[in-house]
C-alpha cells in the first residue's frame, strides 16, 4: 500500500549555509534540505556523496526559526543555528564599534563611512541569505508541516528605529528636566 499522500508532490528545498557548531571553531559548511516529509541537516562527511546526516528527523519533529540571515532548527530541544555569512556578524560588529570610536574622537566622516559600511553588510547578508536559498528553504519547510518563524530585516529595522527614537525621546526629556 502506497503512502497516503503519495500522489501529491511533496515539497522540497535547501538552504546552503555555515553550522555553528559547538567547539568547531567557527562555520561548518553545511546543507539544511526538507524533502519527501524528512528535514535533515547534512554536514561534510565520508559518504558517497560526501555529506553525512547530523539529523534526519520527520517535518513535525523540527522547529524553525529565522531572523535576519540565519536559520535555525531545533530538533529535541537543541538548536543548530545556520548563518549564510559567518562572517556577517563579527564584520558588523567590528563596524559598530570603529563606529562608536570615531564617534568619540570626533571623526565624523570616518563614523559615517562605518554607518554606510555597516548597511552594506547587512545587505550582503541579506544576499547570501536569499542566493543560498533562503527563502526557498523557508517555504518548503512550511509546506512541508513544519513550525516555521520568520523575523525579517524589515522588522528587525524597524524594532531598531524604534528603539533608537525612544532614547533619542529619554535623553531629551531627561536633559529638559535637568535643565528646568
Amino acid at each position: 500500500m502506497s503512502h497516503p499522500t503519495a500522489w501529491q508532490p511533496q515539497p522540497r528545498g535547501a538552504f546552503q549555509g555555515y553550522w555553528m557548531a559547538p567547539g568547531a571553531g567557527g562555520g561548518v559548511p553545511v546543507w539544511l534540505v526538507v524533502d519527501d516529509g524528512w528535514l535533515a541537516l547534512l554536514a561534510p562527511g565520508q559518504s558517497p556523496s560526501g555529506y553525512v546526516d547530523v539529523f534526519r528527523v520527520p517535518v513535525r519533529q523540527a522547529q524553525v526559526s529565522s531572523a535576519a540571515q540565519r536559520i535555525t532548527v531545533t530538533v529535541g530541544g537543541t538548536a543548530y543555528p545556520v548563518l549564510a555569512r559567518p562572517l556577517g556578524p563579527v564584520v558588523g560588529s567590528v563596524l559598530g564599534v570603529a563606529g562608536a570610536a570615531a564617534g568619540l574622537a570626533g571623526a565624523d566622516l570616518v563614523r559615517g563611512g562605518s554607518t554606510v559600511a555597516r548597511g552594506g553588510n547587512v545587505a550582503a547578508d541579506a544576499a547570501a541569505f536569499s542566493r543560498q536559498g533562503g527563502p526557498a528553504f523557508l517555504a518548503a519547510a512550511r509546506r512541508s508541516g513544519v513550525r516555521v518563524r520568520r523575523v525579517g530585516y524589515g522588522v528587525l529595522l524597524t524594532v531598531g528605529f524604534g528603539v533608537g527614537l525612544l532614547v533619542a525621546l529619554l535623553v531629551t526629556v531627561i536633559t529638559f528636566a535637568i535643565v528646568l
